[in-house]
């Protein structure tokens, strides 16, 4: 019968309700609701799974299960009214079938007190490509309200990365970590500075966290283990390095997908893993694909790629391996020119 059908719900998130008089509030409501409106067809039936008197908060670290749609749609309900009585914290909700997402509602505090207000208004000032001055004035605005605020840490963190105050941006992810450990934007933060610290080792732990506090239907989480590839690649841990671009260039990616531009880039560095542990064959085919691949004009990728194929097929012995240090030497790749100099001096 349609509406029985079981769907796969993943549900992952904390909400900070600052104070136990809101805390008894939203947990009062909660189980009112629960009784009267919802007759206890929700996910989560003893309020004590997720509410925490101590520290006041309502944590879900991971719900997996599967439940029919009217079940979902109760659960999103309570739970975007109970967010009301919160002042910070997030919780992401996805229903898939068969791998796809099916709905995706994300719930965070949108009510009048003061601190909601000025982080709502520092996301629009970010969203609308505003002035980062005045969105790192308003979310330090709301931290000096809520100090334990983890989103507007690691919105200030990214608005810090961006104008380049590295140790800034830092401090703020591993704070906003600190109050939600759950925050995989953060710990993406995190990895992205270490990366530049080239603390790669450091970057790796922080990558292997984004993927466990995301899931492999976000974004974020194939960026997570681009990056995480990239870093054992700095460290010469070629065969992990291989491990990451392999599951990277596997997935299927929408146009709309921000991984899928770096598609290019990542079958370029699994072609240098390869060619590293001596898969000459496997490297050359990665290659193929970097170079058949559309790239950034402005960069000079593919002429990186079309050196790093020639060596490749020169490793084999294949004479055609000219023809890639050529066409590398005519967009401008110095080494290539060098060593077509080399081998035909005048």
């Amino acid at each position: 019968m349609q509406g029985q059908n079981l769907y796969k719900v993943i549900i992952q998130g904390k909400l900070d309700f600052g104070n136990e008089r809101s805390f008894n509030k939203a947990l009062q409501l909660y189980n009112s609701r629960l009784e009267s409106l919802y007759k206890k067809e929700l996910i989560f039936k003893l309020p004590e799974e997720l509410f925490s008197e101590p520290e006041n908060t309502l944590v879900i670290n991971r719900y997996i299960g599967n439940i029919t749609e009217k079940v979902w749609k109760n659960t999103i309900s309570s739970l975007i009214h109970t967010a009301q009585f919160s002042i910070s914290g997030s919780i992401n909700c996805w229903m898939t079938d068969n791998g796809k997402i099916l709905h995706h509602s994300h719930i965070e505090p949108l009510g009048e007190k003061s601190s909601v207000m000025l982080f709502q208004e520092g996301k629009k000032v970010l969203d609308e490509g505003g002035s980062k001055i005045e969105a790192i004035k308003l979310l330090t605005e709301v931290i000096e309200k809520h100090e334990k605020h983890s989103q507007a840490y690691e919105r200030r963190g990214y608005v810090n990365f961006t104008l380049r105050n590295y140790e800034d941006a830092l401090y703020d992810f591993r704070k906003s970590i600190g109050f939600d450990h759950m925050n995989a934007s953060s710990w993406y933060g995190i990895g992205r500075c270490l990366m530049l610290k080239k603390d790669y080792q450091a970057a790796v732990d922080a990558f292997d966290e984004t993927t466990k506090q995301s899931i492999a239907l976000q974004p974020i989480y194939w960026a997570a283990r681009r990056f995480k590839g990239l870093a054992h690649l700095e460290m010469k841990e070629f065969d992990k390095a291989a491990i990451e671009f392999k599951f990277f260039t596997a997935r299927a990616y929408p146009k709309d997908n921000p991984n899928y531009r770096h598609l290019p880039f990542v079958w370029f560095n699994y072609g240098k893993a390869l060619f590293a542990q001596g898969k000459i064959d496997e490297a050359i085919q990665a290659f193929d694909k970097s170079v058949a691949m559309e790239m950034d004009p402005s960069s000079d990728s593919k002429a990186e790629a079309l050196m790093h194929r020639g060596l490749a097929r020169k490793a084999l012995g294949k004479a055609d391996f000219i023809l890639d240090i050529q066409m590398a030497s005519d967009m401008g790749h110095a080494a290539a020119t060098k060593m077509l100099t080399e081998i035909h001096p005048s």
